[in-house]
């Protein structure tokens, strides 16, 4: 209960009883104990943001190590020349020298940007197309609308789609330096979106222009105020997909499974604009111009790019701090307008799976959470996060990327390549000439090359030029093996997944067809197994975006989606969803290439052909729309297609009015191959099988002599002999 709603007389009589007079003046009010908050009214304890303060710490300490290891990944990731170089204005190359020996790297050779760019084709080089599968029988034609929709949201790029490929290449590439990257998925209803935020926006400049009264001016000034501060941050209505870092995502560290089935909570960190959460989540005071809410801003988004003091999340933010000192102008702005709306909150979004409640509270004040939501999505898994690992540990999810483990190596080969620059500059700077053979005045007459005359030299006889001047090498480069980067590739290539094969090196002459062959399995396995990981990560997003459909679509958007098959589309309650029996795949991540489609048209036509006696109609029609979509030379127009069903089912026809077993018999054998001829030959009797031979030997064609006999068959008999007792039919031998 409420302070503000026990009664007086029981202060009293605490007050009597603990020996204290009544006071005269009545006590302030302590703060309440818990406080309802959002649209639902649910009650949160005054404890809550402290323990939740408490988890953040608890998590972040939890992964610190492995934090500065994700870091170190991506710096090395992102390393790229132009720290080291210096350039001139209209000209190339790198002034910067290297002429001492120092520890100094003016030149690099970044691997780790390399494997990881040639890893993401390999992996993801197109959306993958989902795959349904109902155990339920009555359910299939649910699980085709299903698969059909899901695939249509995962490609397409404007709303209502989450267009995939990109947020799913962007956290490859972040999974290969960190083995953790996150998807998060969820649903913008009608009424939160940009799109409704229009429609009122109009709504309300009509208003406005049949107000009457200043009150009712002033009123819906504020609203299109407010409405105008959300709108540019509000989404389309439908479901979403973003990437998290796992810089931004803290998971309980007592879980143990890498899905969250075992965890408790997930905390989220996110960014954003403090006007947008003014305008949504706080209400302004009656008589100032303050608002009731307990956050402030956290961060400013930088106007511009000079300074480097106190900047966050690589140069966009600067952190805000509520002194005097912090106004529009010492960040940069101009204008007090253009600084509050480059203020910035940092928010952490509690995702609690024990009461299913969203708390999402400020960064700098835990007293009370901005908001709370009851399990606003209704997934199965609570969590709206799809975790991406490439490998496990003995240890838990908690591990470090694959790149964190060839780091010296890269190292290694970056000074192997400086030396050889230093070792090219020496050749070409560092020259000595002989002083007790030629003058200074002589060498550099050579060393300042052609000037279109011809010099003389004052040299010895006996001497070579080339022996009095010559150019000095680094001391280094008498130990050559010690300066082989080929160790190094080796090493990087037994822990990274790219070998030669994926980088396109060319073999060894020495390596013979087998080493080749198992190099090339190797390498595929590897592949196949991160390969393997992303189809089922995508078929666990797509099946959380299927739920989120099933709840929240409406008919007539899975009809402009997908046509007339969504007429059967009906929506479900989380717990009718959980009755469904369903198994999604993620399905081929792999682009088919030319080469590739071409391959597989031609042994699906190698197989297709057995059956083309059987049913030659369709089998032909099959074949020849693989083909078409294999071979780009191959175009079938309408009247294409036409003329081929006419002349097969003339064909089909044809057949059924040819009278008797041994004319359809010989129209088989007059199509038949050699194989199918000697099996319709082994079927015959022996004294058949003599005759046929003897046609064929005298000159007769097989299929002719092979046809007679089968007319001379019973018509019954298929080929068989004739009835016990009596003489067998003969063929005529044709001359």
């Amino acid at each position: 209960m409420a302070d503000d709603q026990i009664p007086e007389e029981v202060d009293a009589t605490i007050d009597a009883s603990l020996g204290d007079a009544k006071p005269s003046r009545r006590r302030k009010r302590r703060d309440p104990a818990y406080r309802v908050v959002g649209d639902s009214k649910i009650p949160v304890s005054k404890a809550t943001g402290k323990v939740w303060k408490s988890r953040v710490a608890q998590g972040q300490v939890h992964t610190k190590d492995v934090r500065e290891a994700w870091s170190e990944a991506i710096r090395y990731f992102e390393n790229d020349q132009l720290p080291h170089r210096e350039g001139q204005e209209n000209a190339s190359g790198n002034t910067r020298g290297n002429r001492k020996l120092n520890d100094n790297i003016t030149e690099t050779e970044n691997v780790v940007f390399a494997n990881v760019t040639t890893m993401v084709p390999a992996l993801y080089a197109r959306n993958p197309r989902a795959e349904f599968t109902s155990n339920v029988e009555a359910r299939k034609p649910l699980a085709t609308i299903l698969e059909r929709l899901v695939n249509v949201l995962g490609a397409r790029k404007a709303a209502p789609g989450i267009n995939m490929k990109p947020k799913a290449k962007r956290a490859v590439v972040t999974c290969l330096l960190t083995n953790r990257a996150w998807v998060k998925i969820g649903w913008t209803n009608k009424a939160e979106s940009s799109e409704q935020a229009l429609i009122d926006l109009g709504k309300l400049s009509k208003e406005l222009e049949k107000a009457k009264d200043a009150k009712k001016i002033v009123e819906i000034e504020g609203k299109l105020q407010a409405l105008e501060e959300s709108i540019d941050i509000l989404q389309p209505s439908g479901p979403f997909a973003k990437v998290k870092t796992p810089f931004e995502i803290i998971v309980d560290p007592n879980a143990k499974e890498i899905d969250l089935s075992d965890a408790n909570w997930v905390i989220e960190e996110d960014m954003l604009p403090t006007e947008y959460i003014l305008a949504k989540y706080a209400k302004k005071g009656r008589s100032s111009k303050e608002y009731k809410s307990i956050f402030q801003p956290s961060h400013v988004m930088k106007a511009t790019l000079e300074g480097d003091e106190g900047v966050e999340n690589a140069d966009n933010f600067s952190i805000f701090s509520e002194d005097k000192d912090s106004t529009a102008k010492s960040f940069g702005f101009a204008d007090e307008e253009s600084f509050n709306k480059a203020k910035m909150t940092k928010v952490y979004i509690v995702w609690d799976k024990v009461t299913r409640r969203v708390l999402m509270f400020n960064s700098k004040d835990w007293t009370w959470p901005i908001w709370v939501w009851d399990d606003p999505l209704s997934l199965d898994t609570y969590f709206p996060f799809f975790p991406l690992t490439f490998f496990e540990s003995p240890n838990g999810p908690l591990t470090k990327g694959e790149v964190t483990y060839y780091l010296d190596q890269q190292d290694a080969i970056n000074e192997i390549t400086d030396e050889d620059r230093r070792a090219r500059r020496w050749a070409r700077r560092n020259i000595f000439y002989n002083s007790n053979v030629i003058s200074q005045e002589d060498a550099t007459a050579v060393l300042n090359g052609d000037d279109g005359t011809a010099r003389g030299l004052n040299v010895p006889t006996d001497i070579k030029l080339n022996d009095v001047i010559a150019s000095i090498v680094p001391p280094s480069l008498q130990f050559e093996k010690i300066f082989d980067k080929e160790a190094k590739y080796r090493a990087i290539d037994r822990i990274s997944s790219v070998g030669a094969v994926l980088r396109g090196e060319q073999f060894k002459t020495n390596t013979n067809k087998a080493a080749v062959q198992a190099n090339t399995q190797s390498a595929n396995m590897r592949v196949d197994e991160k390969s393997d990981q992303i189809e089922d990560w995508i078929g666990a997003i797509y099946w959380g975006v299927t739920q989120l459909c099933l709840m929240n679509m409406s008919r007539d958007d899975v009809i402009s989606l997908i046509g007339e098959e969504g007429e059967q589309w009906e929506n479900m309650e989380r717990a009718e969803i959980s009755q469904l029996s369903m198994q999604v795949v993620g399905g081929s991540t792999k682009k088919p290439t030319s080469a590739a489609k071409k391959e597989e048209a031609l042994e699906l036509g190698q197989v297709l052909g057995q059956f083309v006696n059987a049913a030659p109609g369709p089998v032909l029609k099959v074949m020849l729309e693989v083909m078409q979509e294999a071979f780009d030379e191959i175009t079938m127009r309408e009247e294409d297609w036409q003329e081929l069903i006419d002349a097969v089912m003339q064909q089909a026809g044809a057949e059924q009015t040819t009278p008797g077993d041994g004319a359809q018999g010989g129209l088989e054998v007059a199509n038949a191959s050699p194989e199918q001829l000697k099996q319709l030959l082994a079927q015959l009797p022996p004294e058949v099988k003599q005759e046929v031979q003897a046609a064929i030997q005298s000159g007769v064609p097989p299929q002719q002599a092979l046809q007679a006999a089968l007319a001379q068959q019973p018509q019954g008999g298929n080929g068989s002999a004739s009835p016990q007792g009596a003489p067998p039919q003969t063929p005529p031998v044709a001359q």
